[in-house]
């Protein structure tokens, strides 16, 4: 890894945390920046950061997101920059704009930007803002690329602050960063860390295109709480804990969270995630012994590599089950892996990642998806 990736945090004010960063960058790459991703929390303002980063560094490519939280090596960062620069011979880069949230708009300009680039060895990330609809995105992905591409990305359903701003190079804006690159061999797994509640049960009615779940066991999806929290019911709605059980669908030996937004009158869920009818399900609680040994089974395949860079996208709601326990859940993971991987990472609502062996892109929002880089 070394002299192909270098990262960097500043926790200083205003425009001396941008030029923190810029110049510890440059004590790894002297001469010149290829690619730079740079994240930073709400109190830091993007045209700042990018006339540093312009003055400094010159990279040839950049790309910035504002995020609630960051996470670097074994850090929970509250309020920072962070940046990791790439140098990689042989990466290649190429920023698509979408302006349209309609899932055809969005097939049409992806045909029209990718027409000329190779798909073979290619990834492909995306990060939405508030404004965009996860489920039009990735409807209008799969229509201009179908399934033949590693794609991995995050998204918000939130604002955490005036504007949820992103930097595609000298451009500032609140929407959507597509980025389609090769030269990279980029792998992606998602853990977990939930055990199953109670009995199995099946959901049988959803309307997938709006990520819904209406019945499970043939009756009103919100049942499945009612009957299992029992007297603890009212108090559940009333403190809207939803957040705390989500839904674990099973597929083959994984389980896919979906997490549930709110309950409709009519007893229907609107969720966060793949919604599939006839697919067996559990209601799912958080257990750190669990993490703990979903954490060791999924990350041996990260360790099996040796070294590289670690992009970690974790999760809001998960922060907001975890409590005090994320910034412990931060530090057991880079212990695990050690100093030969760099770990830096940002929050958000949901992340999406396609699955290795059906490249089918699964959406989650409660588990870490980490995406190992080299």
């Amino acid at each position: 890894m070394d002299g192909e990736f270098a990262i960097a945090l500043s926790e200083k004010s205003a425009a001396d945390a941008a030029k923190e960063v810029s110049l510890k960058i440059k004590s790894v790459f002297p001469k010149t920046v290829k690619s730079l991703f740079i994240f930073f929390t709400p109190q830091y303002h993007p045209q700042e950061i990018l006339n540093v980063i312009n003055f400094t560094l010159k990279p040839q490519n950049i790309i910035g997101l504002q995020s609630p939280f960051l996470n670097y090596e074994e850090r929970v960062i509250e309020e920072g920059i962070t940046a990791f620069a790439i140098n990689k011979e042989g990466v290649d880069f190429k920023e698509i704009s979408i302006k349209d949230d309609a899932a055809q708009s969005i097939e049409s300009s992806l045909r029209m930007s990718l027409k000329n680039f190779s798909r073979e060895e290619s990834f492909f990330m995306s990060f939405l803002s508030q404004k965009y609809n996860y489920r039009n995105y990735l409807r209008g992905f799969e229509l201009a690329m179908g399934r033949s591409l590693n794609v991995f990305g995050a998204g918000f359903i939130k604002k955490y602050a005036a504007k949820n701003y992103q930097i595609i190079n000298n451009n500032i804006s609140e929407g959507l960063i597509s980025i389609m690159g090769s030269g990279i061999e980029i792998s992606s797994l998602s853990i977990g860390g939930f055990i199953p509640l109670g009995r199995p049960f099946t959901i049988t009615k959803t309307i997938n295109s709006r990520s819904m779940i209406m019945e499970i066991d043939g009756k009103p999806a919100i049942n499945i709480y009612r009957n299992y929290l029992g007297t603890k019911f009212d108090i559940f709605m009333k403190n809207h804990l939803f957040s705390l059980y989500p839904i674990g669908i099973h597929s083959g030996n994984k389980i896919h969270l979906i997490n549930v937004i709110e309950c409709l009158d009519d007893g229907s869920l609107a969720c966060i995630g793949n919604t599939k009818e006839n697919v067996k399900g559990h209601i799912l609680l958080f257990h750190s012994q669990a993490f703990a040994e979903s954490l060791k089974s999924e990350l041996e395949n990260i360790k099996k590599h040796g070294d590289g860079l670690v992009f970690m996208v974790n999760s809001m709601v998960r922060k907001r089950i975890l409590k005090d326990y994320a910034q412990e859940e931060s530090r057991i993971i880079k212990q695990f892996l050690g100093d030969k991987f760099k770990i830096i990472g940002i929050y958000s609502d949901y992340s999406f990642f396609s699955e290795m062996e059906t490249r089918e892109i699964n959406l989650e929002s409660g588990n870490i998806l980490m995406t190992l880089w080299k």
